[in-house]
């Protein structure tokens, strides 16, 4: 069989030899069709595809990539500058509420709102001031904060179906509700926990818009809002629903089990939850494998450093950043570095890396395993609506 494809190769060399008193064009295309079209039936080793790297390598590039390095030069910055601030002054706790709020909004830096390019991180830092000064003084009454924890999520969870931007803005504010209701306290906490997301949100912003300008080619957005068909009536009910239950009996699941860092449970659960329940299945396992994998990186660099404050603030410098340059990459590879970035901010804080780590995966799994419940009691509609390269910003 080797010899015929020799001999019909040979061939088809000599008709283009005998190709050249015809037009230059029409000969040369002749031979090119004729050994081309033997190459595809017995490939040579110059012309076969090239091998697929093995299956572990393949995992990887499909996890890390695409990797907007850019995106992260610009977004990344102004975090350890509020860090190293808050460490230098003896405002640790302050300095990571600060930080906390930077990272959520600089992920508005990939965004546009209505054309206007830096919209997104303004209307999320404001919204974020106002849900931090509500969800501080709310927490401190529990029926009322899940009732209106319930109602803020049917709410962002109706805006996922209509317009992906505005739903980006709106669960960043959630978050903060939710985080805010279990930091409850009195006027003057709800004050300066407002003040920080202030201070960080408006940093952040300053230091994205400058860069920007210095590095126009960083500055385009790139994570562009899919059009979303008017969805039906009885998927935006169901969805809704759905959004509501899960954060209401997360939330009372864990102020029965005493969780600490317990709002990870109805934050999981919220973003978890896709109209379908192939999509809420999909999201589910990746968002708590990512969390275990940057858990344990988390734990595993803290373990390694102890209390060196300053390597867990570079720790968390790097983890934000390629929670900034993994945005469109593989949902897993982006819930693993927030959730280090997260785990290492708090612990800066706090102190205690093991435990919280220990915390957010517990509250992941009730989330988790409450937005599949419910996704599988209530069903969905036929279709997804929401885009899978959506940016949950932090989660």
């Amino acid at each position: 069989m080797r010899g015929g494809y020799r001999i019909a190769r040979r061939d088809a060399k000599a008709k283009a030899r005998a190709s050249a008193n015809l037009p230059p064009e029409l000969g040369s295309f002749g031979a090119a069709t004729s050994l081309a079209a033997m190459d595809r039936l017995h490939p040579t080793a110059a012309t076969q595809p090239e091998a697929l790297p093995p299956r572990r390598l393949r995992l990887g590039h499909h996890h890390l990539r695409p990797f907007h390095w850019r995106e992260a030069a610009v977004c990344v910055p102004a975090l350890p500058l509020i860090l190293l601030a808050g460490q230098l002054l003896g405002y640790p706790v302050q300095a990571a509420t600060a930080a906390g709020a930077a990272f959520a909004v600089g992920f508005g830096a990939a965004r546009e709102m209505r054309g206007r390019r830096w919209a997104a991180m303004g209307w999320a830092m404001a919204g974020m001031v106002v849900a931090a000064f509500a969800g501080t003084l709310l927490g401190q009454e529990s029926t009322v904060f899940v009732v209106a924890a319930a109602a803020a999520a049917a709410g962002c969870a109706a805006l996922a179906l209509y317009d992906e931007d505005v739903w980006w803005v709106v669960l960043q504010v959630v978050i903060i509700f939710f985080v805010a209701g279990y930091y409850h306290g009195g006027i003057a906490a709800a004050g300066e926990r407002s003040a920080m997301i202030l201070f960080g949100g408006t940093i952040e912003i300053g230091m994205v818009v400058a860069l920007a300008r210095l590095f126009p080619r960083s500055a385009a957005p790139f994570l562009a809002p899919a059009i979303l068909p008017a969805p039906q009536t009885g998927t935006l009910v169901r969805h809704v629903l759905r959004a509501a239950l899960c954060v209401g009996v997360s939330l009372v699941v864990i102020q029965r089990l005493g969780l600490a860092n317990g709002y990870w449970a109805p934050m999981t659960a919220l973003i978890v939850l896709k109209p379908r329940l192939r999509d809420t299945r999909a999201r589910g396992l990746a968002r708590i494998g990512g969390t275990l994998g940057g858990c344990l990186v988390a734990t595993l660099f803290a373990a390694a450093f102890h209390a060196e404050s300053w390597i867990f603030l570079a720790g968390a410098t790097l983890a934000a950043g390629s929670a900034f340059a993994l945005q469109k990459a593989h949902y897993a590879g982006l819930t693993a570095s927030i959730t280090a970035t997260i785990v290492l901010l708090i612990s800066l804080g706090t102190g205690d890396a093991v435990a919280n780590a220990e915390h957010r995966i517990a509250a992941t799994l009730i989330g988790g395993g409450l937005a599949l419940l419910m996704a599988l009691v209530i069903p969905g509609g036929r279709a997804s609506r929401v885009s899978e390269a959506d940016s949950i910003g932090v989660s």
